[in-house]
């Protein structure tokens, strides 16, 4: 048995997913002067609230450097602050600051014009479809 590339899934969706990462890092790259992760780490941050780095590195499936160096970065920038976290002295709770709260708020409406293009060659239907795969999918790797 040959292993063919262009049916194999997780070469297709790694493939499709680094396209769309690249693409979609027009948005912010140039004009917001963000990289991937500070852009992963700020829509997580404005998604789910607080956190910490651990948790940062599970909901956005980044490893721990990475996610370290993103919130470097963006509290740099003033866009991330952190606090003690009184649960665990360890491990600081970071959340967006004002600043960033505002900075989020412009990047999403631009990327969800940006998604809304990406998705206009697919139907309601198509679009449906599309979501409950990617949802078995993620279910089944979670079991």
């Amino acid at each position: 048995m040959k292993l063919n590339l262009e049916t194999f899934l997780p070469y297709q969706l790694t493939n499709i997913a680094t396209r769309v990462s690249n693409d979609f890092a027009q948005v912010y790259q140039d004009k917001y002067d963000l990289n991937i992760p500070q852009w992963r780490v700020l829509a997580n941050l404005a998604q789910y609230g607080q956190s910490n780095a651990k948790d940062l590195c599970i909901q956005a499936s980044m490893d721990k450097s990475t996610v370290s160096r993103a919130v470097k970065a963006l509290v740099n920038k003033d866009l991330v602050c952190s606090k003690l976290n009184e649960n665990d002295k360890r491990a600081a709770l970071l959340m967006l600051s004002e600043q960033g709260e505002s900075f989020h708020s412009k990047i999403a409406i631009e990327a969800i014009n940006w998604e809304k293009q990406l998705l206009s060659g697919l139907s309601d239907d198509e679009y449906q479809v599309l979501n409950t795969v990617i949802e078995k999918l993620n279910n089944k790797l979670n079991a």
